[in-house]
């Protein structure tokens, strides 16, 4: 039991704690009348990494992700195996400022579909609200916690911009911390067409 609240508390204290790089500038801050401006058809690969690359040298990391695998918190498998044979695009719609559509296509045919939480704040980011606390095994007796907060906005060519902060720590047999790890990055995905 003591374990439980243990991880209850720490996973609070992170998820408090979780802070995007504050050298991240918004291109583009999203107000309530342009909140809109979001919906459109992208590409689910990423355009490339900007400047934060040469901050995180460890970028190569991250070069199979896309946003299907960003989005869906799959901990401990593959959400997504891309074929380069086929066509792969996501579609965003505002439902209204605290709901966001996610419609996932392959060569243009609906795959899946989600709906997620979001929040508009003053800094002109929408957050996303996605399950923001996810478990690996038993965390801090042989797992770990892992938290990840999101949130979008546009670039000045209305390319969607995607930054995470992500946190993971965990422990094998309540003694020794497993990992400890922090990444905090900027994806960027081309916008196919714009959606009314």
């Amino acid at each position: 039991m003591k374990k439980i609240l243990l991880v209850v508390i720490v996973a609070i204290c992170l998820t408090s704690c979780g802070v995007f790089d504050k050298n991240l500038k918004n291109p583009n801050r999203l107000q309530k009348n342009s909140l809109n401006n979001i919906n459109g058809l992208y590409d689910i690969e990423e355009m490339g990494f900007d400047s934060l690359s040469e901050l995180y040298p460890s970028k190569l990391f991250w070069t199979g992700n896309n946003f299907l695998r960003e989005i869906d918190r799959k901990l401990l498998k593959d959400t997504l195996q891309i074929d380069s044979a086929k066509n792969y695009t996501f579609e965003l719609k505002i439902i209204n400022k605290k709901k966001i559509k996610i419609t996932y296509l392959e060569n243009d045919v609906i795959f899946r579909e989600r709906f997620l939480k979001t929040k508009l704040k003053k800094d002109g980011y929408l957050y996303l609200k996605n399950k923001n606390i996810g478990f690996v095994l038993i965390p801090y007796v042989f797992g770990a916690v892992d938290v990840k907060r999101t949130r979008l906005t546009l670039d000045k060519d209305e390319n969607l911009v995607f930054d995470v902060y992500n946190h993971r720590s965990g422990a094998i047999g309540g003694v020794g911390f497993l990992s400890w790890k922090t990444w905090r990055y900027r994806r960027t995905y081309e916008k196919i067409q714009s959606i009314l």
